[in-house]
């Protein structure tokens, strides 16, 4: 059974593809709001939020914080929509802005006080060029939050301590400065996040 299950996060399908699919839904949902608050979001801060899915990060965001703008980048036209819908009033009125493409080709006209990503760090093509371009976008004195729970299969909570160290030393390399790693116990596995500043 729990084999079962366990594949059924990867490819979810049936009854227990239903189960599996509202376990991720409110696991996601704890990743999401434990990310965001490593944020330390501060009133009229500018955040961007890489690879923003369905939209549920950006909308807890925006009931959450007052005087926030909020920008987002995802290379799927799919997600786009559904965050569009998922975030209409604000988007409406011009406080939140969603891009398609990739964060290493992202050129806004302005920058961040706070930039995160949740469960797509691992996705990037180009991960030190997309930090090293993120470093240029932050503000002096902004923080960066990349969080992860291992999607692969057979991924442990050693694989989740293994990505930490990666990342950290990926945002060192990339000049960013303070890097923290932290642990979410979840389902199905560990989950890593990793702060830094820049200077």
């Amino acid at each position: 059974m729990m084999d079962s299950m366990a594949k059924q996060f990867e490819k979810p399908r049936g009854i227990l593809g239903k189960l599996a699919g509202t376990i991720m839904y409110f696991e996601n949902r704890k990743i999401n709001r434990w990310s965001i608050q490593k944020l330390q979001v501060h009133k009229n801060d500018r955040i961007l939020e890489i690879g923003f899915g369905p939209g549920y990060g950006i909308k807890t965001l925006m009931s959450t914080y007052r005087g926030i703008e909020v920008d987002g980048i995802d290379i799927s036209s799919k997600m786009k929509n559904e965050a569009t819908k998922r975030n209409k009033e604000w988007v409406e009125q011009g406080k939140v802005h969603l891009t398609i493409g990739d964060v290493a080709d992202f050129q806004p006209d302005y920058s961040y006080n706070k930039i995160i990503s949740v469960n797509n760090y691992p996705l990037w093509d180009k991960p030190l060029t997309s930090l090293n371009h993120l470093l240029r976008l932050l503000k002096p004195g902004g923080r960066i939050v990349l969080t992860v729970q291992p999607r692969e299969e057979g991924s442990t909570a050693q694989t989740a301590k293994q990505l930490g160290e990666m990342m950290k030393k990926d945002l060192l390399s990339t000049g960013f400065k303070n890097p923290e790693v932290s642990y979410l116990q979840v389902r199905p596995v560990l989950t890593v996040c990793v702060t830094a500043e820049k200077e």
